[in-house]
C-alpha cells in the first residue's frame, strides 16, 4: 500500500489519469512501476546503433497489479508539471520519496498570493489547515494543496 510521507527505494510511479471530481474533488490514478526484461520492445526505428542500445536496456513499466486511486475530497489548488522541467530545491522541506508531504515549499509560500487563503492575525490558517502533497511520477509532478487528507485505495487485485 502506498502512503504519503513514506520513503521508497523503487522507481517512481506512473500517472494513469487525473480528473476533477464533483464539488472540487480531485482523483489521481497511479501505477507503481517495475523493471522489464532486457530487450523488451527493442525497435531500432531503422537505426542499428539505437537497436543495439535498446536491446541492452531494461524499460521501466507501469505495474497493472499495483494501481491505486488517490482521492482528495477537496482542494485549494493543484498543478501538474512536466517532470523534465523541474529541479531539486533545497529550500523545501519534505518527507517521502514519490508520495510527498511538504512542511515548507515555494507553493505553500505563494498560496496567499495565488488564492484568498491567508494566515489570520491570530495565526489560524483560513479556510483551515493547509497541507501540500506531491505525487512525483515518471513523467509528471502533481502538487495538491488541500485541507483534507486524501483517501488512498488499491483499485485492482490482479495477482
Amino acid at each position: 500500500m502506498i502512503a504519503f510521507g513514506q520513503e521508497d527505494s523503487g522507481q517512481g510511479p506512473f500517472l494513469i489519469s487525473l480528473s476533477e471530481e464533483y464539488e472540487n474533488g480531485l482523483k489521481l490514478v497511479v501505477s507503481l512501476s517495475y523493471t522489464g526484461e532486457t530487450g523488451e520492445n527493442a525497435d531500432d526505428m531503422g537505426i542499428p546503433a539505437l537497436g543495439e542500445l535498446l536491446r541492452k536496456s531494461r524499460p521501466i513499466c507501469p505495474d497493472e497489479n499495483q494501481t491505486y486511486e488517490i482521492l482528495f475530497e477537496g482542494y485549494i489548488l493543484y498543478q501538474t508539471r512536466n517532470e523534465s522541467y523541474t529541479s531539486w530545491d533545497d529550500y523545501e522541506i519534505r518527507k517521502g520519496t514519490y508520495f510527498i508531504i511538504f512542511e515548507k515549499s515555494r507553493l505553500l509560500d505563494a498560496l496567499p498570493v495565488l488564492t484568498d487563503c491567508q494566515i489570520l492575525s491570530d495565526g489560524t490558517p483560513y479556510p483551515g489547515s493547509w497541507k501540500h502533497y506531491g505525487v512525483y511520477c515518471q513523467n509528471h509532478i502533481i502538487d495538491v494543496i488541500s485541507c483534507y487528507e486524501p483517501e488512498i485505495k488499491k483499485i485492482n487485485n490482479k495477482e
